[in-house]
């Protein structure tokens, strides 16, 4: 199936209407073939099935050995999240595809655990700038490279590491390998010392398939990195041998549309990968989209006035943003800038996008919680007086003209972040110990207000007796001189 094609059958159906269903084998037994009309669309092994009455396509992944294969699916918004019943009451159910084999069960994400397919050999580290991690960077390296494993490190990195004062590294030196844009499809493992931004900076270099990343928190917060280096050599076995737990942190795939002299718009996407604040140069051949961690931001910048943008969601107007700008963020985001700026805290496990004003010039414009499946689409108003200007994970700032817009919706590809615990307890873990959530002094209990009344008593009481005799000690005293 061609690729206009695709884009014919995706155009004839309405946007908000597409979707894709989960599927219940008991409830496949009282399907109504009758009103089911398909129509059966090849491209190689997989089968993209139409439902007329309901309107929408799903695109399942073909099954191997009852495991869903890593083949690339042409469902682009995917919802993490547990597969729910299907069955309403005696009679109640959801219209279905039928060819249940193809179907895919998503996984409970309390259950998601990290499977090893052969022994992970490719290691890639990526430490925080600075002199801070390089003592724990160094020896991690040495402890690898005896496991006889390919350490990767990046290029601004090498500089710190001598092959020659290094007795690992001269040893090992064809396992030492400095990482670069080729060696993408290679990496097993990610290993980041260092604070969030660490985090933030390995998922702007693996804009697809990201391999699973282990977080040794050593930076100044360390709300998304849970382990700590310490005990590095009995975390580097338990993750090397598997099964720990993983928690896929969903991305935001962003494009921007700019418009051009003819009044068309041309995609283009923002580099992320770089560690600075430099303003983006663009690239209009480049079609491609970035994937974002934490949030897209765009706000007025510099400028004075008031940032003008238009909301539109699945295609649909919905609201006129007039502000210092909106931040449209994944759940791992919603306690970083959206927190600041008053949006609700979003476990990672909900499948949703977090739509918070930043200073809007409305009483009632708040922040709002939407399924994860949406597009959005933020454009810049017509009458808008000045630009705007958009950052994405608080890496490089672009700016935008009028009309100019940018296409939001939820990534395929999450960041799979390995846990200290589980996928509840480190989160819960992390907002009360670095965020200090609901911290405030225990209120005491009615006993113990009534035990502390009674001993005040029993104090004043005797602090009245002690007063009463010393007075009459005194009184017996003046007479006797007398």
């Amino acid at each position: 199936m061609s690729e206009n094609d695709r884009n014919n059958l995706s155009k004839s159906i309405p946007f908000q209407q597409r979707r894709a269903k989960s599927a219940d084998e008991f409830a496949l037994q009282i399907l109504n073939d009758e009103n089911l009309k398909k129509k059966t669309l090849l491209n190689g092994s997989h089968e993209i099935i139409q439902e007329y009455n309901d309107d929408y396509i799903c695109a399942p992944l073909p099954r191997t050995n009852n495991r869903p294969s890593a083949r690339t699916c042409w469902r682009s918004r995917p919802v993490f999240a547990p597969s729910p019943k299907c069955n309403f009451g005696p009679k109640g159910t959801l219209k279905k595809i039928q060819n249940n084999d193809q179907l895919i069960v998503i996984q409970d994400p309390s259950t998601q655990r990290l499977h090893w397919i052969s022994t992970p050999n490719h290691i890639l580290i990526i430490r925080k700038p600075g002199p801070t991690t390089l003592k724990e960077f160094q020896t991690l390296i040495g402890k690898l490279l005896r496991r006889h494993l390919n350490v990767y490190i990046e290029s601004s990195d090498q500089e710190y590491l001598s092959v020659d004062n290094n007795s690992d590294l001269k040893k090992y030196a064809e396992q030492f390998i400095v990482f670069d844009q080729g060696d993408l499809p290679k990496i097993d493992l990610i290993i980041c010392l260092g604070g969030d931004g660490t985090l933030l900076h390995a998922s702007s270099i693996f804009q697809k398939s990201c391999p699973p990343i282990l977080s040794f928190s050593m930076g100044s917060l360390g709300f998304l990195t849970p382990f700590d280096f310490k005990s590095h050599e009995k975390i580097l076995n338990e993750v090397l041998a598997g099964n720990v737990a993983v928690l896929l942190r969903s991305r935001l795939s962003c494009t921007i549309n700019k418009k051009t002299s003819d009044n068309t718009s041309t995609p283009t996407t923002p580099d992320i990968s770089s560690r600075t604040n430099d303003t983006i140069k663009l690239d209009h051949e480049d079609n491609k989209t970035c994937l974002v961690l934490n949030e897209v931001v765009i706000d007025r910048g510099p400028n004075s006035y008031l940032s003008n943008l238009d909301l539109f969601i699945n295609d649909r107007f919905i609201t006129k943003v007039q502000g210092d700008g909106l931040i449209i963020s994944t759940p791992t985001g919603s306690t970083a800038y959206a927190m600041a700026a008053g949006a609700s805290m979003v476990h990672p496990n909900v499948p949703s996008m977090v739509i918070c004003p930043i200073c809007p010039h409305s009483l009632s414009f708040r922040p709002i919680v939407v399924p994860a499946g949406i597009e959005l689409v933020v454009k810049v108003s017509e009458d808008t007086r000045l630009s705007a200007w958009l950052s994405v994970d608080g890496r490089n700032r672009l700016e935008l003209n009028q009309e100019d817009s940018i296409k939001i919706t939820t990534s395929v590809y999450p960041i799979p972040s390995i846990c200290r615990f589980d996928q509840l307890g480190d989160w819960f873990e992390s907002l009360a110990d670095i965020l200090h959530w609901n911290l405030r002094k225990p209120q005491s209990s009615f006993d113990i207000d009534e035990e502390n009344q009674s001993n005040e008593k029993s104090d004043s009481q005797e602090d009245e007796n002690k007063n009463s005799s010393l007075s009459e000690t005194d009184d017996l005293s003046k007479q006797l001189a007398l």
